[in-house]
């Protein structure tokens, strides 16, 4: 007899992270209200009994699915703390890792700020995670000797222009987008650009994207 995971026209058991990707995909392309059992069931093509497998009930795997972006978050800036301990310390790092997120990743991004204004526990997820991006730039603009306040403040601007941009949903080739990079740099931290930004815009442009950029910030 066949576990609830398993279909016909599956060839491997589902887990919790193929309902979780099924949920993601549908908060991104319809909204919160429509993470619904039924409708991610017909997504992946497999009955009811396969969610009940995994998770007691919807609440479980929206739980899992807001777990799911904070801890992307919570990744990247580890990441990102991790590269300033082995070196000086270098907003560039930050850019370099926006520049490459996965546009849906952002689309994710964006589907759960949504999903805040309609969710008070959301909401505080929100705000947690805005607090560590923005305490991790504070970081590096006091570790670059700026007094608190202007480090506060620069942070703010920095991190409000990046969500910023991805929320007005911009376009750009990724020639123009890598151009202006520098000139972001300069207007945000107050600084000439630093060889590190140099070498990474170098990277991203030998990747030579094959397609407009959209979401991204430089």
């Amino acid at each position: 007899m066949k576990s609830p995971t398993t279909t016909a026209k599956t060839s491997r058991r589902l887990g919790r992270e193929d309902w979780v990707g099924a949920a993601r995909k549908a908060l991104v392309e319809w909204g919160i209200h429509d993470v619904k059992v039924d409708r991610l069931a017909r997504l992946l093509r497999v009955s009811r009994g396969s969610f009940y497998w995994h998770f007691k009930r919807r609440s479980e795997l929206l739980d899992a699915l807001l777990t799911d972006w904070e801890a992307r978050n919570y990744f990247e800036i580890a990441q990102v703390r991790a590269r300033w301990a082995r070196s000086a310390p270098d907003i560039a790092t930050v850019i370099a890792l926006w520049l490459s997120e996965d546009p849906n990743v952002l689309s994710f991004d964006m589907a759960v700020r949504a999903w805040a204004r309609r969710a008070p526990e959301v909401a505080q997820s929100v705000r947690r995670i805005d607090r560590a991006w923005i305490e991790l730039l504070q970081d590096y603009f006091e570790r670059d000797g700026l007094p608190k306040d202007e480090a506060v403040v620069r942070a703010r601007v920095s991190y409000f222009h990046q969500i910023g941009y991805w929320a007005l949903d911009l376009e750009e080739e990724p020639g123009e987008r890598l151009r202006l990079v520098p000139t972001y740099y300069e207007v945000l931290t107050g600084r000439k650009p630093s060889p590190e930004l140099g070498r990474l815009l170098k990277e991203h442009a030998a990747a030579k994207p094959k397609r407009r950029a959209k979401n991204t910030v430089s």
